[in-house]
């Protein structure tokens, strides 16, 4: 990347994709507003928030205009050979402006988010795990090379060093600040999330819905391609300086194939997931044929079952051909970040490329956010499944200026809910617009056809 950009790429980059992940979930919540399916409704969100959108808007624009006017001044006043805090600055701001306790500032949304973090990095295996954590566990996963730049960025950062400094930090052979065990494992903390998750949603059905198992299978396998990329890209650093001869290089070719078989198998399950379960476009059935046998004067009927697979026949979006431009722009954007995980890759050189694949998934992650919801809300049918929801759908359809809460009609070939019955969770407690009231929504029994 040219110099005079580098301290963009080292220092910003980071913040400035988070910027751009705010963004996007506000464009999303306005999407899915304008195509009437209530995301208030489907991650518990307060009644209140006709327009969710619009705070979300207000707290990006903000964080954005603090991060932009300290990246102007440090290509103003800083040189790249130099130290400075001010990128520590934009930093410390941002995490102000986002977790302060205080009034004002969209408190309300800054308290729903703090909350959700809590609950999310909760290490408690027996936790209830709701709709909205799973969204937000989910997202931060394309965000878990951003953590990694993160991690490299506050090495630097704080210390008070120069990009200059950054640029050796990735390039060197020395193990500065526990870099190839530090960073590997920032990157797998996202997985390591959704798999705590899965795990306690299998635990939540009482070990009857296996498809949390083979979800929680799903994000175990990232690991092994971290961790290879990780030892790929140590044994690279020792070939890059001629004066070292890598303590591994006759196994790099078998390190390579198994790289390889990692990524395969992690984006080709990913991506089934993506279009299978998690939307629910494509489904597996068993149609049972019956055929007569002749055998010795005597007939027998046998019935086989011939798997079929079939797209959803519900859509709440009018156009057919949205649904399969996502799955092609999912499968090649699942390809593209699982090359990402592994930083030995030749395109990591080229200008760019990282922060292009970075704000790629980004994207990839906002459209799957919408159709997501989208299968959620097709799954909930015309009927609400509790009463505090039909209370809040009267509400809301009784409001003119309200989402339109008519849900489309029941799809007979996907599963409506999620979880098992019988399944008994806590409700979420939100505080009221004058924090003296409380709102609680009593969470959705789903069950799986798994």
């Amino acid at each position: 990347m040219d110099q005079d950009f580098a301290w963009l790429a080292g220092f910003y980059r980071p913040l400035f994709l988070v910027c751009i992940g705010l963004w996007g979930w506000g464009l999303d919540l306005l999407v899915l507003a304008r195509h009437r399916i209530d995301a208030c409704l489907l991650l518990q969100i307060h009644p209140s928030d006709k327009h969710p959108y619009k705070a979300i808007f207000a707290l990006s624009f903000t964080v954005s205009a603090v991060v932009l006017l300290n990246m102007a001044m440090y290509g103003e006043l800083a040189l790249t050979s130099e130290p400075s805090w001010l990128p520590l600055g934009a930093y410390l701001s941002a995490m102000v402006i986002l977790f302060w306790p205080g009034q004002g500032l969209y408190r309300q949304e800054r308290t729903r988010f703090i909350r959700l973090v809590r609950r999310v990095f909760s290490l408690n295996l027996f936790s209830t795990v709701y709709f909205a954590d799973i969204i937000f566990a989910d997202l931060l996963t394309s965000f878990s090379n951003v953590f990694g730049d993160l991690f490299l960025a506050l090495c630097i950062i704080i210390p008070g060093k120069s990009s200059d400094d950054y640029h050796q930090l990735e390039s060197n052979t020395e193990n500065a600040c526990y870099r190839d065990i530090l960073v590997p494992f920032i990157i797998s903390v996202p997985y390591i999330i959704r798999f705590r998750q899965c795990l306690s949603e299998y635990l939540e059905s009482k070990c009857e819905t296996k498809r949390h198992l083979f979800n929680a299978m799903k994000y175990a396998s990232a690991f092994p391609v971290i961790i290879l990329s990780a030892m790929q890209k140590k044994a690279s650093l020792y070939i890059a300086n001629a004066d070292l001869i890598p303590p591994s290089r006759a196994s790099d070719t078998n390190l390579f194939k198994l790289w390889m078989v990692a990524v395969f198998f992690n984006s080709m399950f990913s991506f089934w997931w993506d279009i299978a379960m998690d939307w629910s476009l494509i489904q597996v059935t068993y149609e049972h044929l019956t055929a007569k046998h002749a055998s010795i004067g005597l007939h027998q009927h046998h019935q086989s079952a011939t798997p079929m697979i079939r797209f959803r026949r519900h859509m709440h979006f009018s156009s057919t051909s949205v649904y399969f431009f996502a799955m092609m722009l999912d499968f090649v954007l699942r390809i593209t970040w699982s090359l990402k995980l592994s930083s030995n890759m030749y395109f990591q050189q080229v200008a760019g490329s990282i922060f292009l694949l970075e704000l790629l998934e980004v994207a990839r992650r906002w459209l799957w956010i919408i159709f997501r919801l989208e299968s959620e809300w097709v799954k909930r049918g015309t009927l609400p499944t509790s009463a505090s929801e039909a209370a809040y759908v009267a509400r809301r359809s009784s409001s003119p200026s309200a989402v339109n809460t008519n849900l489309p009609g029941t799809n007979d070939d996907i599963q409506l809910l999620d979880r098992p019955s019988k399944t008994l969770l806590t409700p979420i407690r939100e505080e009221g617009p004058d924090d003296d009231t409380s709102f609680m929504v009593e969470k959705q029994p789903h069950h799986h056809p798994l």
